[in-house]
């Protein structure tokens, strides 16, 4: 008798034991799962081409290269100038069409927090782009006065529907120095025409 209680009692330990491993995988799994982005808004996710400035970002819609970024808290256009208690942030860019429906016309800066500034009262004049013909043009960006770590432009083919997409994003160095000399610059950024 004392033979088979031990037995039995060695049998439930195992039963125990592989009930606990089976809770700890569950549990781990469940962590796992938990912590993984939604599949459904990765793959509808636009893809990103990292550049830096200089550097062309191949896009879908053509090749987009960043060449230049200024600021002031005046901007000039063709028709009317602009002032801000912010800072406007420009960026020159090459564009080389692959297509004829190839403009930008979402333009953003993002900060490593998740916030986002785009065009808003700025403008982009690299619309009405003709397939193979490379033009210069620029984004218009209203930025607030003050540092924005992990900055980064962000530039894309349409301003509604960014699934399935790619998008050109390059690195900024928005520090307090570059932000407070922008900010007390009053020579006017020139808009040219595109």
């Amino acid at each position: 008798m004392r033979g088979r209680v031990g037995e039995w009692f060695a049998g439930r330990g195992r039963s125990l034991g592989a009930g606990a491993l089976v809770l700890a995988a569950l549990a781990v799994g469940r962590v796992v799962t938990d912590r993984l982005p939604d599949a459904e808004a990765v793959i509808e996710a636009p893809v990103e081409r990292h550049a830096a400035i200089g550097e062309a970002a191949h896009l879908r819609v053509g090749e987009v290269t960043v060449r230049e970024v200024t600021g002031s808290t005046e901007g000039a256009g063709v028709i009317e100038g602009k002032r801000t208690t912010g800072v406007w942030l420009a960026a020159d860019i090459d564009l080389l069409p692959s297509r004829r429906e190839s403009g930008i016309s979402y333009a953003a800066v993002r900060d490593a927090g998740g916030h986002v500034w785009d065009l808003g009262r700025g403008t982009s004049t690299c619309k009405g782009t003709i397939a193979g013909v490379p033009m210069r043009c620029q984004v218009v960006i209203e930025l607030p006065a003050r540092a924005i770590p992990g900055a980064e432009l962000v530039l894309r083919w349409t301003d509604f529907d960014e699934r399935f997409d790619d998008q050109a994003v390059v690195p900024l160095r928005l520090d307090e120095a570059t932000m407070k000399g922008w900010a007390a610059s009053t020579t006017p950024i020139q808009v040219p025409n595109a």
